[in-house]
């Protein structure tokens, strides 16, 4: 992971190759938004090509950004 752009404490733009499809590179600009005393985040994921997109979705990514939301909340709770 390469981060080329940290503006605290709104946005987060950063490059992400997953080692299970190497080659396959994408760019992702998470904001967090503060909505109500909570804060909302958003990340948005660019990649090469579309060919590029079904590899790393294939690669099983998926089950993994869900696993690390799961303990970033799990986190949160403990800091909250």
């Amino acid at each position: 992971m390469l981060f080329h752009l940290i503006e605290p404490p709104s946005r987060i733009v950063r490059t992400f190759e997953y080692e299970g499809a190497p080659g396959h590179v994408v760019l992702e600009t998470v904001t967090l938004e503060e909505i109500g005393g909570r804060t909302r985040m958003t990340t948005q994921s660019v990649f090469q090509s579309m060919a590029d997109r079904d590899a790393m979705v294939a690669s099983g990514m998926e089950t993994g950004v869900r696993e690390g939301f799961e303990r970033l909340e799990e986190l949160l709770a403990e800091l909250g």
